[in-house]
């Protein structure tokens, strides 16, 4: 998987315990049934259980911008992202994957392109930009990311 970058709120995704505004790992837990769909996911919550069954089925998260961008200008944010495309590239070549998703609309179109420019068109899962989980797309972003393991298991 691939999301845009750290969030701002501190709430980093491999972060041992939850901060309360956990959107991604919250939304991405309840989509792979490691979290309750009506349960809430309260500060505290130890994450390390759900980050070992999340990595041991395969899946790691990379951000396309090791720092937080979200609360940056959207000309700073663009900025930034371009200027650490080539590291993400490097660091997708490293890592490998089967299978690609590319999380948040704002960065779909450019990561799309520069995994194409590196041979990796065929690993991305998505064909369209995946909405990040937060603002009432939590259930979108839930089915699109079972839908995209279930491409996944019938492409491998």
């Amino acid at each position: 998987m691939i999301a845009e970058s750290p969030p701002s709120s501190g709430g980093f995704f491999y972060f041992p315990t939850t901060i309360g505004k956990d959107h991604l790992f919250r939304e991405t837990m309840k989509a792979l049934e490691f979290w309750r769909e009506d349960e809430p996911m309260r500060r505290g919550v130890d994450k390390r259980p759900m980050l070992r069954r999340f990595q041991s089925i395969g899946f790691y998260l990379l951000d396309a911008c090791i720092d937080p961008v979200d609360k940056l200008l959207p000309r700073e944010r663009r900025e930034s992202f371009f200027r650490q495309t080539p590291r993400l590239v490097n660091d997708v070549l490293e890592a490998d994957p089967f299978r690609i998703l590319i999380i948040k609309a704002s960065i779909f179109n450019p990561v799309n392109i520069a995994l194409a420019d590196a041979g990796l068109r065929n690993r991305v899962l998505n064909t369209g930009p995946v909405p990040f989980p937060s603002h009432g797309n939590q259930p979108i972003y839930r089915s699109t990311l079972r839908l995209a393991i279930s491409k996944a298991h019938l492409l491998s």
